[in-house]
């Protein structure tokens, strides 16, 4: 910034008893645009009986103090009005202090500016004594704890409006009762109350009153006792054979007349005995991470499958979802017409599905909601399946956030993390999808139930599988048992909004462009390897990218529990998504889905097998993203990027072969 700029309100103390006194100060004369040299000299008349004067600094949020004007005569001639800060006292004499000039006599502030925006032009200041009697008041107002009463005043007044509104919701008989009670009408408003009642309870009465006696009396006694009957090996593995027995039991007597579903249990079995031949150190596997991420995966997959009222909120949560990002279509058809609202242009309708997303996840971050939710969430896995607070905030974040977003959650402890770690974060990125691709996806006609639990499925899978193919063999250093609660830095929620929408047009132009360039680049290499075996004789389009990469996962889509007879297809759904990226996939499985080719057991496996970022652009896009956020560790993030894509693609494998074990024909039926 050059001189010219510099500000023009400075603070030069001066005596007033020395009518001599002289300061220079820099002010900005209008007339030829530059820094000045200004002599001045104070020529004030004070009362005799005014005692001496004492210079009040000008802080933030004072208003109202009174300002003396005084004559300062520059050195060109020109006379100013000069705003002094004084206070009549009775104390020792203290300098003055000026506070600016001016060369028209108005108020100082900024050069070229009328006044500050933080001075108070109400109408009330039109009053006469308007600044004595506001001191007054904000004086009686701070001795007296009014902000405290306020508050309690206006939490009674919501409170008392809202009874009165909830009241009048169960009293009024509308026809929305007759029509899904618990999701649409009164009972939803009754479990939101509910809920918000039971947390308000805890925060505002338990947590604060009676928390540390809890913790005291109950929780550490109990954990305690815990750590100390764990650190018995044989604690451990009776609990873990226990547990083996009770989930094989469950399986042989829940598939005993399905027995088609006993193929996904072979392909858990399959692919765990792959990551533990592949493990980078076989011998150092801690097998509780493991055996509690799938054991948590398999009463997710229980809760939101198989128990009823599980899948009831699921699907009232996967309708509410769908309605919520269905409102985006106001905005698309608002700006490109019929191109979204008529011909149904996948540029059009799709694609600002993920703007509006990031918007509204921009806001949530900014109020903190985001954050708290994946705290707890984070909580839940490390208490559960004994990961590092790191990798269980950030396994948690991945539900929600894209894989170079939850990263953020945990950046100052990415420089101490051990490779192990490293691995973990970056599988728990290529396992899940981030929630602005996921409704894409569901826009494509994908069930929004099974989306979903597959996003939350995943993200134990993840750090299972993480800690099986690269177990931790150092001393973890990122120990720390909180996490700071990150908030946004935007100034309000229009800020926070306007950010959201920002950080999506880069994505959104990605996902466009990454479709056109793979589907040309498909194109030309179907007409290569289509000639080269028409050479020899084959039939015309028998040699495909999509047929050689469908022979090739054929396997393994059988073991997932998919039926030989449409193994071909959904190797090509693994291929496309291994390859290129879950966006073709998705959008492969919807053109099968609309031609009938696939049974609705395979498109449930086929959506959980292919709701994760694991594929080769992906490495570049994590490596990129962690290596800009820690450039010290970027060697060790390359060494584990492409283990952590297997394992990221093995999660999702996983969550496949738990949901064709967990799902029947009958649930299959009742699901979209």
């Amino acid at each position: 910034m050059d001189d010219f700029h510099q500000p023009a309100t400075t603070q030069t103390p001066l005596n007033p008893d020395d009518e001599n006194a002289r300061t220079e100060v820099n002010a900005e004369d209008g007339m030829n645009k530059g820094r000045v040299n200004t002599c001045a000299k104070i020529n004030a008349a004070f009362e005799p009986d005014t005692g001496p004067l004492e210079a009040i600094p000008m802080k933030e949020g004072v208003k109202g103090t009174p300002l003396e004007h005084v004559q300062v005569n520059h050195d060109n001639g020109n006379a100013a009005t000069t705003a002094v800060n004084v206070h009549k006292t009775t104390a020792s004499r203290t300098p003055i202090t000026v506070i600016g000039t001016t060369t028209d006599g108005a108020y100082p502030n900024d050069m070229g500016e009328e006044g500050s925006d933080d001075e108070d032009y109400g109408l009330f200041t039109l009053l006469p004594n308007y600044a004595q009697l506001k001191a007054k008041t904000d004086s009686f107002l701070q001795g007296h704890a009014t902000k405290r009463w306020r508050k309690l005043a206006v939490s009674i007044l919501l409170g008392v409006g809202y009874l009165a509104y909830f009241y009048a919701v169960l009293a009024i008989k509308t026809e929305m009762e007759g029509f899904n009670y618990w999701c649409e009408a009164d009972g939803l408003l009754i479990i939101l109350t509910f809920c918000v009642g039971i947390g308000m309870s805890y925060f505002l009465v338990i947590k604060p009153y009676y928390g540390r006696s809890i913790n005291n009396i109950v929780l550490k006694p109990v954990y305690k006792a815990y750590e100390r009957a764990w650190s018995l090996r044989w604690v451990r593995w009776a609990l873990y054979l226990v547990l083996t027995v009770a989930v094989g039991a469950f399986l042989i007597w829940d598939t005993i007349d399905d027995s088609e579903r006993l193929q996904s249990v072979f392909g858990v079995f399959v692919l765990l005995l792959f990551g533990f031949t592949f493990s980078r150190a076989p011998g150092k596997v801690r097998w509780r991470h493991v055996v509690w991420g799938m054991l948590l995966q398999f009463v997710l997959g229980l809760i939101i499958l198989r128990w009823p009222l599980g899948r009831a909120i699921f699907q009232c949560l996967a309708g509410k979802v769908s309605a919520f990002l269905a409102t985006t279509d106001a905005g698309s058809n608002f700006v490109f017409g019929d191109l979204a609202a008529v011909m149904h242009i996948f540029a059009f309708t799709v694609l600002p599905v993920t703007l509006y997303f990031s918007f509204c996840v921009q806001i949530l971050y900014y109020l903190g909601v985001m954050q708290w939710v994946v705290l707890k969430l984070g909580w839940l896995l490390q208490v559960t399946v004994g990961t590092t607070v790191c990798e269980s905030v950030n396994a948690s974040a991945n539900i929600f956030l894209g894989m170079t977003e939850a990263p953020l959650m945990i950046k100052p402890f990415v420089p101490l993390m051990t490779k192990s770690e490293i691995h973990a974060v970056m599988t728990g990125g290529f396992a899940t999808v981030a929630g602005s691709v996921l409704a894409a996806y569901i826009s494509f006609g994908v069930d929004p139930v099974h989306l979903l639990s597959a996003s939350v499925m995943s993200a134990p899978a993840a750090l299972a599988f993480a800690k099986l193919f690269y177990p931790e063999t150092r001393k973890s250093r990122t120990g720390a048992q909180n996490l700071p609660m990150l908030k946004g830095e935007e100034a309000n929620m229009i800020h926070a909004a306007m950010i959201g929408v920002a950080n999506a047009i880069p994505l959104v132009a990605t996902i466009a462009g990454n479709l056109i360039a793979f589907n040309a680049i498909i194109d030309l290499l179907n007409k290569l390897l289509n000639w080269v075996c028409n050479l020899v004789g084959t039939v015309d389009q028998t040699c495909t990218m999509e047929n050689v990469f469908g022979w090739i996962f054929m396997p393994l889509a059988w073991v997932m529990g998919v039926q030989w007879s449409e193994c071909d297809e959904v190797g090509q759904l693994i291929a496309w998504k291994t390859i290129i990226n879950e966006f073709v996939a998705y959008a492969k499985l919807a053109e099968m889905m609309d031609e009938g080719i696939l049974s609705k057991r395979s498109i449930i496996i086929s959506t959980y097998a292919l709701c994760g970022f694991s594929n080769i652009g992906s490495i570049g896009i994590t490596l990129g993203g962690l290596g800009a956020m820690v450039p010290s560790r970027r060697m060790d993030m390359a060494k584990v990027a492409l283990r952590a894509m297997i394992a990221g693609s093995c999660s999702c494998f996983l969550t496949a072969c738990v949901a064709g074990m967990l799902l029947s024909d009958a649930e299959i039926n009742t699901t979209k």
